[in-house]
């Protein structure tokens, strides 16, 4: 046995009761999300939660990747139906935009 299986093995063993206690809390989490109302905001306030300027957030409501309720003239859009906006990902879709 090298050294190098010693130390995978000893990290492994570490790492194994906390990737069980994500997996329960990663779970737990959807559990929550799925039982809680859904969060209806206005453009306004995705603007403010950086989902996009307030003519990006407007087409995407037009073009339907954002879930929403209208109400007369009022647009609401689910909240918890949306994606977390991560920085990495932003910046990922962008220069795949731009094709590198």
């Amino acid at each position: 046995m090298t050294v190098e299986d010693t130390i995978s093995g000893a990290v492994t063993a570490a790492v194994a009761p906390m990737l069980a206690e994500l997996r329960a809390l990663r779970a737990e989490v959807a559990a929550l999300r799925a039982a809680s109302p859904s969060r209806l905001v206005t453009v306004n306030r995705l603007v403010e939660l950086g989902y996009g300027s307030p003519a990006t957030v407007r087409r995407r409501i037009a073009n339907g990747t954002y879930p929403c309720v209208r109400h007369g003239r009022s647009v609401r859009v689910d909240l918890a139906a949306l994606k977390p906006v991560d920085p990495n990902t932003v910046a990922a879709l962008a220069a795949e935009a731009r094709g590198r």
